[in-house]
């Protein structure tokens, strides 16, 4: 989407902080451009997602690792490594010789600790939410939903997903139809921490069933705080699909389920500290059902914080 106004120097707007926004940013920036990036939460990455919670420990419960497919990228994780911002990643119970988890790398001491030094040179407006874009004369307008007031821009980039990019659109027919027809596999994330060590003999497994995406101890990362016993699990994008409409409480329990079916460990007393998916959370503590609850539920007790 792009108008060039009579600035010499074009003025970008960017929507969305994670690493394609702020990539593009940094290109922009080398090209001679101004570009403005727009971010509706507090902080930066995007899908590197980590999610802080009381006594220090944390969960990355968005992409868990990332690896370099071309020769510029692998450039430029090397440069993240040699600053100390990123790290290799070797789980227990992943065959690092003979898998792609030999060149797994992870932020440190958070997953999108590698883009923060692309972004120290950026300007960007955290926890700001973009309500719309529409073209008007000869400029792009971004209108935020705070403050209802707009800002003229020479081209515009929608770096989110289809579908919140498709309503910050609509007054774009032609790019909405084609929006359109983007789909999205949802997936279900839960995090637990444990009161004793979960121990099923791995630190992160992938998973290829119907059921199970993911399974890892965030704290068997590097700069992680292992003093709490944390795990991510991520659902298939058929098993999340088949489990949407679901509420967020019966999707922990049938989650917890398909876990100790996975690893053949009996899940022992913990807290289930949030399961999202698009946005959707829960928080809450888990007990062991009851002896007298309805077995053929399964129900678990949940105790809010």
């Amino acid at each position: 989407m792009v108008n060039r106004g009579t600035s010499s120097k074009p003025r970008i707007a960017i929507v969305g902080a994670g690493v394609a926004g702020l990539t593009c940013a940094a290109r922009l920036i080398a090209a001679g451009c101004q570009p403005i990036v727009f971010e509706k939460s507090r902080g930066l990455g995007g899908r590197l997602a980590t999610r802080r919670v009381g006594d220090g420990f944390s969960f990355d419960h968005g992409a868990q690792f990332v690896t370099a497919r071309s020769s510029e990228f692998r450039r430029f994780l090397q440069a993240a490594v040699g600053s100390g911002a990123a790290r290799q990643w070797r789980p227990k119970g992943c065959d690092t010789k003979n898998s792609e988890a030999a060149d797994w790398l992870v932020g440190v001491p958070t997953m999108n600790a590698f883009m923060k030094p692309v972004a120290a040179v950026i300007d960007i407006r955290l926890d700001t939410q973009v309500s719309a874009i529409f073209r008007q004369g000869a400029g792009w307008y971004v209108e935020q939903s705070s403050a209802r007031n707009k800002e003229k821009f020479d081209a515009v980039v929608v770096a989110v997903p289809a579908p919140q990019a498709r309503d910050l659109i609509v007054s774009e027919p032609a790019i909405v139809n084609e929006l359109a027809r983007v789909s999205i596999a949802p997936c279900w994330a839960l995090m637990l921490v444990f009161e004793t060590p979960f121990e099923p003999g791995f630190d992160a497994q992938k998973s290829y069933s119907n059921n199970l995406a993911w399974i890892a101890r965030n704290g068997s990362k590097p700069g992680r705080n292992s003093a709490k016993d944390c795990w991510v699990v991520h659902a298939s994008p058929s098993w999340s699909e088949r489990h949407l409409e679901l509420d967020r409480e019966t999707v922990a329990v049938k989650m917890i389920e398909l876990v100790q079916a996975a690893s053949g460990t009996e899940v022992e007393e913990g807290r289930v500290v949030d399961v999202t998916i698009q946005g959707q959370s829960v928080s809450g503590t888990l007990r062991q059902p009851s002896r007298c609850a309805d077995k053929s539920r399964n129900v678990h007790r949940f105790r809010l914080w």
